[in-house]
């Protein structure tokens, strides 16, 4: 009899492991064939992006992949330069970052003054702010390879 109980209770526990193992399977195809859904796809996506913790967890995701971050702000400069409120959004969000605007500036200075419109551009910008003008020009006496012209 205790023979018997222990046959059945381990056919039992070995039909509960094996249907185990087959839903885990059956729901992991299922993902996948979720995700070869254009309407899932869609569903999936709106979750992330109007769920404050899911948007959080999946930027630190894509933050963890290099391919994906060049594709995140890739996506973001592009959509920043047909949109100036995004642009102004960008801006804004900089200036909270000192270290990160001054490392701005200077990636791209060798930028605006290798064009000559950009360097015009900046130029005129510069001149619009008295403090800025004044104190480029006293770094400029500075330098004696230079003179400040104003």
């Amino acid at each position: 009899m205790k023979t018997t109980f222990k046959s059945l209770f381990g056919l039992a526990l070995a039909s509960l492991l094996f249907s185990s193992c087959s839903q885990e399977q059956d729901q992991s195809q299922s993902l996948s064939d979720m995700l070869k859904d254009p309407k899932q796809q869609e569903e999936v996506l709106n979750a992330l992006s109007e769920n404050h913790g899911f948007s959080m967890r999946y930027i630190d995701k894509m933050l963890e992949n290099d391919h994906a971050t060049g594709m995140m702000v890739d996506g973001l400069v592009k959509a920043a330069s047909n949109d100036s409120v995004l642009a102004g959004k960008i801006s804004d969000m900089i200036t909270k970052y000192p270290d990160l605007m001054l490392m701005t500036m200077h990636h791209y200075m060798p930028v605006i003054s290798a064009d000559e419109h950009m360097c015009d551009g900046f130029c005129d910008h510069a001149m619009q702010h008295e403090n800025i003008m004044e104190g480029m020009c006293h770094k400029m006496k500075e330098k004696e390879t230079m003179s400040c012209c104003h």
